[in-house]
């Protein structure tokens, strides 16, 4: 299922790369290369807990794309790393959260979400608070690969940088419950075109990191 959907990416990517100018296309090319590499490398890293997992992530979608972006002389701030649009990084924010309660509350609810979340275990209240400020560096360094690296660096494509980012965003939730798979594919949309829309990642952090702390709660408090 998942080697049918990632050639599904290249041949919907290589119809809208047929559709532009080819020095847009080659710098198109080149940042879904390297995004894939990173993908594919990543994924096939295993770690030995959540603590450990969530610092590879770190490494292979917030650092290493940094790294990249210096090298190439490209302002990370150019890519999401930025305050961008403050009233509307304020409006999207509260839209998408008000939107997503709902969602946590039936997820919560369910006992397959249940029994995933929270991730980590905790003995008191600040272990609990400890695991979320970890969290928080792996939803920054999920939002500034998927958000930022992929979305900015496509941002040729035109509006399809949201799509095509999106979908291998959702793939790499396979293994946890299948709606949430689903579910993050239009997560994902969103987040893009909030992002592009704000000229920032924050929007799209500060609402996974949030809804995040709140399913988690909310999955503790009702199992």
């Amino acid at each position: 299922m998942e080697i049918n959907a990632w050639h599904d990416i290249f041949k919907f990517t290589n119809i809208v790369l047929f559709s532009m100018e080819k020095r847009d296309v080659i710098s198109s090319i080149l940042f879904l290369t390297v995004s894939i590499a990173l993908i594919f490398v990543n994924r096939n890293i295993r770690t030995h807990g959540f603590r450990e997992f969530i610092y590879k992530e770190a490494v292979f979608y917030l650092l290493v794309p940094v790294i990249l972006l210096i090298i190439a002389k490209r302002d990370p701030r150019k890519y999401g790393l930025a305050l961008g649009d403050k009233r509307k990084i304020k409006k999207y924010f509260a839209i998408l959260f008000l939107a997503a309660i709902p969602f946590m509350l039936i997820g919560a609810s369910m006992r397959e979400f249940q029994i995933y979340y929270p991730r980590f275990y905790f003995s008191n209240t600040m272990e609990f608070i400890y695991w979320e400020l970890l969290v928080g560096l792996l939803m920054l360094s999920t939002e500034f690969f998927y958000r930022g690296f992929m979305l900015f660096g496509l941002k040729r494509t035109g509006r399809f940088s949201i799509i095509i980012q999106a979908v291998p965003y959702a793939l790499v939730h396979l293994g946890k419950p299948m709606v949430e798979v689903y579910y993050s594919f239009f997560a994902g949309v969103a987040f893009g075109y909030i992002d592009m829309e704000s000229k920032s990642i924050l929007p799209s952090f500060l609402l996974h990191w949030s809804t995040s702390i709140i399913f988690d709660s909310l999955c503790v408090l009702l199992s």
